[in-house]
């Protein structure tokens, strides 16, 4: 079987992670297909942890868009037996590529944003064409995986996907490598983590993130607490939380390290992870959490903490866009008046071990 998967790097984030583990999984239990990796542009930390039994194809565009006409050849020449697309803008030129090759290749989009609002930036800023593009190039696809049923329900309900075409499959989380990676030393660490109490934040510096919200509730906690704040990612928004950190003489309390190949020793000396994202497709970075038993507060944001937490079974869910609350949220367990048992956590992160996703995925794909 030939199956390929396109997206349009491999920087580090949580889709790349999940389909790099995916496809890893996929290659050591079925070494006889023939899997490609389809890149816009053959770029990311990630591509080194890549299964040299895959191959890699760098189309070497600018932007996904301009990939159309070599997946169009790609789906001609090549004849997948599945190809699989990831991001909403990839999705759309993946489908229309599909469709002007007139392939009968299984055609799978896997979706892991709120494609209402993430398409406003990456599609058009126009509600209707939005509407009509997704609307029909998602529809003619095969089968659409969304990873979380928050994601499934916003594909229903703004664009009228055919509920029969769409299944939820959770991202996983390898848990053995994470904790191993966990114990692993920092060679030049942002600060004393043995000593220094912190909290922590993981994820791209762009506006779904909403770390301006973040340093507004610890800017309230710092009054009270000499707890620093550790962020970790790089992206668009750097330049903008930098001012804000500086306006607010936050300088020496918050520390951006960019990004990290390895940031799970920072998440297991940290006091809490925190999310304060205005949305998310699911939140990779709170099951990594779990893993490694981490005392959790995130906004009750659209849609994967909610689902990854059990409704505040295992972590603290607060209001989006409310400094006050995340703030009282992050003290609560700085002080101890709220702690999640750490073995219910441990047990809450197996619920989504890659055994089970990747046996969801090879159900779709037969």
């Amino acid at each position: 079987m030939k199956i390929a998967f396109f997206i349009p790097n491999m920087r580090i984030g949580g889709t790349e992670i999940v389909l790099k583990s995916i496809i890893n999984a996929m290659i050591d239990r079925y070494p006889q297909y023939n899997i490609d990796l389809i890149l816009a542009r053959e770029e990311g930390a990630i591509l080194r942890d890549i299964d040299n039994r895959i191959s890699i194809i760098n189309l070497d565009c600018k932007h996904v868009k301009y990939c159309l006409y070599n997946l169009v050849k790609y789906f001609r020449k090549e004849e997948p037996d599945c190809f699989i697309s990831s991001l909403d803008y990839s999705n759309i030129t993946a489908s229309l590529a599909h469709q002007l090759s007139r392939s009968s290749s299984q055609l799978i989009l896997w979706e892991h944003s709120i494609t209402s609002v993430h398409s406003e930036t990456t599609i058009s800023k126009y509600r209707i064409l939005r509407y009509f593009l997704i609307r029909y190039f998602y529809n003619r696809a095969d089968h659409i995986i969304s990873v979380s049923r928050g994601v499934a329900e916003d594909l229903t309900d703004f664009f009228h996907i055919n509920k029969k075409k769409l299944r939820v499959i959770y991202n996983p989380v390898d848990q053995n490598k994470i904790i191993q990676l966990s114990n692993r030393e920092i060679i030049k660490p942002p600060l004393d983590i043995y000593k220094e109490k912190y909290i922590i934040s993981v994820g791209r510096l762009v506006q779904a993130k909403n770390y301006t919200l973040l340093i507004q509730a610890f800017n309230i906690l710092s009054k009270h607490s000499l707890i620093k704040l550790v962020v970790i990612g790089t992206g668009p928004e750097n330049n903008r939380i930098q001012q804000q950190i500086r306006r607010l003489q936050l300088d020496e309390r918050i520390i951006l390290t960019g990004n990290m190949d390895n940031p799970f020793p920072l998440i297991k000396n940290a006091s809490v992870v925190v999310l304060s994202s205005k949305w998310e497709g699911f939140g990779l970075v709170l099951l990594e959490a779990l893993v490694l038993q981490k005392q959790i507060v995130s906004t009750d944001c659209p849609s994967g903490p909610r689902e990854i937490l059990d409704h505040g079974k295992y972590g603290l869910l607060v209001p989006v866009n409310n400094p006050e609350k995340l703030a009282e949220g992050i003290s609560r367990i700085i002080k101890g008046k709220v702690k999640f048992d750490e073995e219910l956590l441990l047990q809450r992160a197996k619920y989504f071990n890659i055994e089970k996703s990747f046996n969801q995925f090879m159900e779709v794909i037969n």
